[in-house]
Protein backbone atom coordinates (compact mmCIF):
# COMPACT_ATOMS: atom_id res chain seq x y z
CA UNK A 1 0.00 0.00 0.00
CA UNK A 2 2.90 2.24 0.11
CA UNK A 3 2.98 2.49 -3.18
CA UNK A 4 -0.37 3.99 -3.53
CA UNK A 5 0.81 7.22 -0.77
CA UNK A 6 3.18 8.02 -3.55
CA UNK A 7 2.51 11.50 -4.63
CA UNK A 8 3.64 10.50 -8.23
CA UNK A 9 1.49 7.63 -8.82
CA UNK A 10 -1.63 8.79 -7.19
CA UNK A 11 -0.78 11.35 -9.63
CA UNK A 12 -0.46 9.74 -12.57
CA UNK A 13 -3.79 7.56 -11.62
CA UNK A 14 -5.79 10.96 -10.98
CA UNK A 15 -4.55 12.97 -14.40
CA UNK A 16 -5.63 9.33 -16.49
CA UNK A 17 -8.99 8.74 -14.61
CA UNK A 18 -9.35 13.07 -15.15
CA UNK A 19 -8.67 12.84 -19.24
CA UNK A 20 -10.96 9.54 -19.08
CA UNK A 21 -13.98 11.78 -17.47
CA UNK A 22 -13.33 14.58 -19.68
CA UNK A 23 -12.97 12.65 -22.99
CA UNK A 24 -16.44 10.70 -22.26
CA UNK A 25 -18.30 13.79 -21.28
CA UNK A 26 -17.10 15.50 -24.13
CA UNK A 27 -17.96 12.67 -26.92
CA UNK A 28 -21.58 11.95 -25.18
CA UNK A 29 -22.11 15.94 -25.47
CA UNK A 30 -20.89 16.23 -29.42
CA UNK A 31 -22.39 12.81 -29.94
CA UNK A 32 -19.13 11.43 -31.22
CA UNK A 33 -18.84 7.63 -31.47
CA UNK A 34 -15.66 6.51 -30.53
CA UNK A 35 -13.82 3.56 -33.15
CA UNK A 36 -13.82 0.31 -31.06
CA UNK A 37 -10.25 -1.72 -32.20
CA UNK A 38 -10.91 -5.13 -34.04
CA UNK A 39 -8.29 -7.71 -33.31
CA UNK A 40 -7.49 -9.61 -35.91
CA UNK A 41 -6.18 -13.57 -35.90
CA UNK A 42 -4.01 -12.87 -38.72
CA UNK A 43 -1.53 -10.25 -39.80
CA UNK A 44 -2.78 -8.00 -42.63
CA UNK A 45 -0.56 -7.70 -45.62
CA UNK A 46 0.33 -4.08 -46.40
CA UNK A 47 2.07 -4.30 -49.80
CA UNK A 48 3.65 -7.09 -51.98
CA UNK A 49 7.35 -8.01 -52.70
CA UNK A 50 6.64 -10.23 -55.66
CA UNK A 51 4.74 -12.99 -53.85
CA UNK A 52 5.18 -12.66 -50.74
CA UNK A 53 3.17 -10.31 -48.74
CA UNK A 54 4.60 -8.03 -46.59
CA UNK A 55 2.41 -7.75 -43.17
CA UNK A 56 2.15 -5.29 -40.75
CA UNK A 57 3.68 -7.50 -37.87
CA UNK A 58 6.70 -7.15 -40.18
CA UNK A 59 7.19 -4.16 -40.75
CA UNK A 60 6.85 -3.96 -36.75
CA UNK A 61 9.31 -6.57 -36.48
CA UNK A 62 11.92 -4.59 -38.61
CA UNK A 63 11.44 -1.59 -36.58
CA UNK A 64 12.21 -3.78 -32.91
CA UNK A 65 15.12 -5.11 -34.71
CA UNK A 66 16.55 -1.72 -36.04
CA UNK A 67 15.81 -0.46 -32.17
CA UNK A 68 17.45 -2.69 -30.31
CA UNK A 69 20.55 -2.60 -33.02
CA UNK A 70 21.03 0.62 -32.64
CA UNK A 71 20.55 1.25 -28.85
CA UNK A 72 22.97 -1.23 -28.25
CA UNK A 73 25.56 0.06 -30.47
CA UNK A 74 24.63 3.88 -29.51
CA UNK A 75 25.43 2.67 -25.39
CA UNK A 76 28.22 0.54 -25.90
CA UNK A 77 30.18 2.23 -28.82
CA UNK A 78 32.47 3.94 -25.79
CA UNK A 79 33.01 1.89 -23.10
CA UNK A 80 34.27 2.97 -20.34
CA UNK A 81 35.27 2.51 -16.60
CA UNK A 82 32.47 4.92 -15.38
CA UNK A 83 29.48 4.43 -17.74
CA UNK A 84 26.62 6.32 -18.94
CA UNK A 85 23.18 5.71 -18.33
CA UNK A 86 22.56 3.87 -21.42
CA UNK A 87 25.94 1.38 -20.96
CA UNK A 88 24.44 1.17 -17.47
CA UNK A 89 20.73 -0.54 -19.31
CA UNK A 90 22.72 -2.70 -21.30
CA UNK A 91 25.26 -4.04 -18.39
CA UNK A 92 22.57 -4.56 -16.21
CA UNK A 93 20.22 -6.53 -19.17
CA UNK A 94 23.62 -8.82 -20.12
CA UNK A 95 24.66 -9.50 -16.89
CA UNK A 96 20.97 -10.36 -15.45
CA UNK A 97 20.99 -13.04 -18.60
CA UNK A 98 24.26 -14.44 -17.64
CA UNK A 99 23.32 -15.12 -14.34
CA UNK A 100 20.10 -16.73 -15.50
CA UNK A 101 21.50 -18.73 -18.05
CA UNK A 102 24.46 -19.82 -16.33
CA UNK A 103 22.60 -20.89 -12.66
CA UNK A 104 20.12 -23.10 -14.98
CA UNK A 105 22.60 -24.79 -17.90
CA UNK A 106 25.94 -24.09 -15.56
CA UNK A 107 29.07 -22.08 -16.89
CA UNK A 108 30.01 -24.00 -19.35
CA UNK A 109 26.93 -24.77 -21.73
CA UNK A 110 25.96 -21.00 -20.77
CA UNK A 111 28.31 -19.44 -21.77
CA UNK A 112 28.29 -21.47 -25.40
CA UNK A 113 24.20 -21.00 -25.74
CA UNK A 114 24.42 -17.29 -24.21
CA UNK A 115 24.44 -15.17 -26.97
CA UNK A 116 21.09 -17.37 -28.37
CA UNK A 117 19.29 -16.84 -25.17
CA UNK A 118 20.25 -13.22 -24.96
CA UNK A 119 18.89 -12.62 -28.62
CA UNK A 120 16.07 -14.61 -27.83
CA UNK A 121 15.03 -12.60 -24.81
CA UNK A 122 15.44 -9.15 -25.66
CA UNK A 123 13.96 -9.30 -29.45
CA UNK A 124 11.06 -10.84 -27.61
CA UNK A 125 10.68 -8.82 -24.65
CA UNK A 126 10.93 -5.58 -26.75
CA UNK A 127 8.57 -7.01 -29.45
CA UNK A 128 6.38 -7.08 -26.68
CA UNK A 129 6.32 -3.82 -25.20
CA UNK A 130 6.62 -2.65 -28.82
CA UNK A 131 2.79 -3.25 -29.07
CA UNK A 132 1.31 -0.98 -26.29
CA UNK A 133 3.10 1.84 -28.00
CA UNK A 134 0.43 4.85 -29.30
CA UNK A 135 0.18 4.11 -32.95
CA UNK A 136 0.09 0.41 -32.92
CA UNK A 137 -2.86 -1.02 -33.95
CA UNK A 138 -4.62 2.62 -34.51
CA UNK A 139 -3.03 3.97 -36.99
CA UNK A 140 -3.89 2.68 -40.86
CA UNK A 141 -4.94 2.60 -43.90
CA UNK A 142 -8.23 2.10 -45.07
CA UNK A 143 -8.69 -0.51 -47.92
CA UNK A 144 -11.58 -2.44 -50.03
CA UNK A 145 -12.33 -5.75 -48.97
CA UNK A 146 -11.34 -6.56 -52.53
CA UNK A 147 -8.03 -5.00 -52.54
CA UNK A 148 -7.73 -6.64 -48.94
CA UNK A 149 -7.82 -10.09 -50.03
CA UNK A 150 -5.53 -9.78 -52.90
CA UNK A 151 -2.78 -8.00 -51.22
CA UNK A 152 -3.28 -4.61 -53.32
CA UNK A 153 -1.65 -1.50 -51.86
CA UNK A 154 -4.65 0.41 -52.73
CA UNK A 155 -5.97 2.65 -50.27
CA UNK A 156 -8.54 4.66 -50.10
CA UNK A 157 -8.64 7.92 -47.49
CA UNK A 158 -11.47 8.31 -44.79
CA UNK A 159 -14.60 8.87 -45.56
CA UNK A 160 -16.91 11.38 -43.53
CA UNK A 161 -20.09 8.89 -42.19
CA UNK A 162 -23.99 11.08 -42.27
CA UNK A 163 -24.35 13.61 -39.68
CA UNK A 164 -26.50 11.73 -37.88
CA UNK A 165 -23.53 9.07 -36.70
CA UNK A 166 -20.39 11.38 -35.99
CA UNK A 167 -17.65 9.84 -35.20
CA UNK A 168 -13.97 10.04 -35.16
CA UNK A 169 -12.42 8.50 -37.97
CA UNK A 170 -13.66 5.59 -39.80
CA UNK A 171 -13.94 4.07 -43.61
CA UNK A 172 -16.17 4.29 -45.98
CA UNK A 173 -18.70 1.59 -46.83
CA UNK A 174 -17.30 -1.30 -48.44
CA UNK A 175 -13.58 -0.63 -47.02
CA UNK A 176 -11.90 -2.06 -44.23
CA UNK A 177 -9.62 -0.44 -41.34
CA UNK A 178 -5.45 -1.89 -42.16
CA UNK A 179 -3.17 -1.31 -39.20
CA UNK A 180 0.04 -0.61 -40.49
CA UNK A 181 1.90 -1.83 -37.49
CA UNK A 182 1.15 -5.07 -35.45
CA UNK A 183 2.67 -6.32 -32.18
CA UNK A 184 5.19 -9.16 -34.04
CA UNK A 185 4.57 -11.83 -31.49
CA UNK A 186 0.82 -11.05 -32.14
CA UNK A 187 1.45 -13.00 -35.10
CA UNK A 188 2.14 -17.03 -34.87
CA UNK A 189 4.49 -16.78 -37.59
CA UNK A 190 7.06 -14.71 -35.44
CA UNK A 191 6.31 -16.94 -32.43
CA UNK A 192 6.58 -20.15 -34.80
CA UNK A 193 9.89 -18.94 -36.20
CA UNK A 194 11.42 -18.72 -32.76
CA UNK A 195 10.35 -21.83 -31.98
CA UNK A 196 11.66 -23.80 -34.67
CA UNK A 197 14.90 -21.70 -34.25
CA UNK A 198 15.26 -22.89 -30.68
CA UNK A 199 14.23 -26.41 -31.16
CA UNK A 200 16.47 -27.55 -34.36
CA UNK A 201 19.42 -25.75 -31.65
CA UNK A 202 18.16 -28.04 -29.41
CA UNK A 203 18.73 -31.03 -31.60
CA UNK A 204 21.99 -29.57 -32.68
CA UNK A 205 23.49 -29.45 -29.67
CA UNK A 206 22.13 -32.57 -28.84
CA UNK A 207 24.27 -34.59 -31.69
CA UNK A 208 27.35 -32.17 -31.12
CA UNK A 209 27.29 -33.33 -27.39
CA UNK A 210 26.61 -37.10 -27.87
CA UNK A 211 27.48 -37.61 -31.77
CA UNK A 212 24.58 -38.90 -33.84
CA UNK A 213 24.72 -42.53 -32.52
CA UNK A 214 24.68 -41.28 -29.19
CA UNK A 215 21.92 -38.80 -29.98
CA UNK A 216 19.69 -41.62 -31.57
CA UNK A 217 20.50 -43.86 -28.34
CA UNK A 218 18.84 -41.12 -26.13
CA UNK A 219 16.10 -40.66 -28.36
CA UNK A 220 15.16 -44.36 -28.75
CA UNK A 221 15.69 -45.55 -25.22
CA UNK A 222 13.70 -47.41 -24.10
CA UNK A 223 12.84 -48.53 -27.15
CA UNK A 224 9.32 -48.46 -26.56
CA UNK A 225 9.01 -45.27 -25.64
CA UNK A 226 10.62 -43.79 -28.97
CA UNK A 227 7.28 -42.15 -30.00
CA UNK A 228 6.12 -40.47 -26.89
CA UNK A 229 10.08 -39.00 -27.16
CA UNK A 230 9.59 -37.91 -30.98
CA UNK A 231 6.51 -36.49 -29.98
CA UNK A 232 7.47 -34.68 -27.17
CA UNK A 233 10.49 -33.07 -29.66
CA UNK A 234 8.03 -31.74 -32.30
CA UNK A 235 5.29 -30.63 -29.12
CA UNK A 236 7.87 -28.27 -27.96
CA UNK A 237 7.63 -26.02 -31.03
CA UNK A 238 3.85 -26.01 -30.44
CA UNK A 239 3.73 -25.30 -26.95
CA UNK A 240 6.79 -22.23 -27.24
CA UNK A 241 4.96 -20.90 -30.43
CA UNK A 242 1.35 -21.37 -29.18
CA UNK A 243 2.32 -19.54 -25.39
CA UNK A 244 3.54 -16.39 -26.53
CA UNK A 245 1.34 -16.06 -29.42
CA UNK A 246 -1.59 -16.74 -27.12
CA UNK A 247 -0.49 -14.50 -24.56
CA UNK A 248 0.47 -11.25 -26.45
CA UNK A 249 -2.50 -11.71 -28.69
CA UNK A 250 -4.83 -12.34 -25.92
CA UNK A 251 -3.62 -9.23 -24.17
CA UNK A 252 -4.82 -7.25 -27.36
CA UNK A 253 -8.00 -8.78 -27.05
CA UNK A 254 -8.22 -8.01 -23.66
CA UNK A 255 -7.73 -4.21 -24.64
CA UNK A 256 -10.05 -3.94 -27.02
CA UNK A 257 -12.46 -6.02 -25.10
CA UNK A 258 -12.08 -3.39 -21.95
CA UNK A 259 -12.80 -0.43 -24.58
CA UNK A 260 -15.73 -1.82 -25.70
CA UNK A 261 -17.10 -2.23 -22.24
CA UNK A 262 -15.75 0.99 -20.71
CA UNK A 263 -15.73 3.09 -23.66
CA UNK A 264 -14.11 6.20 -23.13
CA UNK A 265 -13.24 5.83 -19.62
CA UNK A 266 -11.44 3.48 -20.42
CA UNK A 267 -8.87 5.58 -21.98
CA UNK A 268 -8.30 6.89 -18.30
CA UNK A 269 -8.38 3.75 -16.18
CA UNK A 270 -7.15 1.65 -18.54
CA UNK A 271 -4.56 2.70 -19.00
CA UNK A 272 -3.57 2.95 -15.70
CA UNK A 273 -4.40 -0.66 -14.88
CA UNK A 274 -4.26 -2.80 -17.95
CA UNK A 275 -1.54 -2.17 -19.68
CA UNK A 276 0.70 -2.20 -16.51
CA UNK A 277 -0.80 -5.78 -16.84
CA UNK A 278 0.23 -6.40 -19.81
CA UNK A 279 3.80 -5.05 -19.09
CA UNK A 280 3.97 -7.57 -16.37
CA UNK A 281 3.09 -10.36 -18.60
CA UNK A 282 4.98 -9.49 -21.20
CA UNK A 283 8.52 -9.68 -19.16
CA UNK A 284 6.87 -12.87 -18.00
CA UNK A 285 6.50 -14.51 -21.14
CA UNK A 286 9.98 -13.28 -22.65
CA UNK A 287 11.32 -15.13 -19.19
CA UNK A 288 9.43 -18.16 -20.04
CA UNK A 289 10.10 -18.61 -23.60
CA UNK A 290 14.19 -18.04 -23.27
CA UNK A 291 13.81 -20.20 -19.82
CA UNK A 292 12.63 -23.33 -21.38
CA UNK A 293 14.60 -22.66 -24.27
CA UNK A 294 17.54 -22.91 -21.60
CA UNK A 295 16.32 -25.96 -20.18
CA UNK A 296 15.69 -27.81 -23.27
CA UNK A 297 19.22 -27.12 -24.54
CA UNK A 298 20.79 -28.35 -21.01
CA UNK A 299 18.70 -31.36 -20.83
CA UNK A 300 19.57 -32.60 -24.53
CA UNK A 301 23.70 -32.01 -23.84
CA UNK A 302 23.67 -33.95 -20.33
CA UNK A 303 21.08 -36.60 -22.09
CA UNK A 304 17.78 -37.67 -21.43
CA UNK A 305 19.22 -40.36 -19.10
CA UNK A 306 20.81 -38.09 -16.85
CA UNK A 307 17.42 -35.79 -16.98
CA UNK A 308 15.53 -39.27 -15.46
CA UNK A 309 18.47 -39.91 -13.12
CA UNK A 310 20.02 -42.85 -14.57
CA UNK A 311 24.16 -43.10 -14.65
CA UNK A 312 26.78 -40.57 -16.14
CA UNK A 313 27.37 -43.63 -19.14
CA UNK A 314 24.32 -42.05 -21.23
CA UNK A 315 26.74 -39.18 -21.87
CA UNK A 316 30.11 -40.61 -22.98
CA UNK A 317 33.47 -38.86 -21.80
CA UNK A 318 31.50 -36.32 -20.10
CA UNK A 319 31.15 -34.33 -22.78
CA UNK A 320 29.30 -31.55 -22.82
CA UNK A 321 28.35 -31.76 -19.06
CA UNK A 322 27.42 -28.36 -17.39
CA UNK A 323 29.37 -27.20 -14.73
CA UNK A 324 28.26 -25.97 -11.74
CA UNK A 325 28.78 -22.03 -11.98
CA UNK A 326 30.45 -21.25 -8.59
CA UNK A 327 32.76 -24.08 -7.81
CA UNK A 328 33.51 -25.18 -11.81
CA UNK A 329 32.30 -29.14 -10.54
CA UNK A 330 30.24 -31.57 -12.81
CA UNK A 331 26.89 -31.60 -12.18
CA UNK A 332 23.74 -33.86 -13.75
CA UNK A 333 20.41 -32.43 -14.60
CA UNK A 334 17.97 -33.72 -11.80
Amino acid sequence: MKVLRNPVVMGSIGFFLVIGILTYFISDMLKIKLLTPKPSFAAEPIFNLGPIHFTNSMLMTLIVMAAIVLFFWWNTRRISLIPTRGQNIAEMVIEFLVGVVESTAGKKTGRVIFPLIATLFIFIITANYSGLLPGVGSIGLCRSEAALHAGATDTTPPAVEPANTPRLGGCAEGTEFVPLFRAPNADLNTTLAMALIAVVVVQVAGVLAHGVGGYLKELTTPVLLAPIHIIGEFSRIISLSARLFGNIFGGEVLLAVMYFLLGSVFAGFGVVVFLGLELLFGAIQALVFTFLTTVYISMAVAGHGDAEGHDVEHNPAGAGIPEHPATGTEVHMG
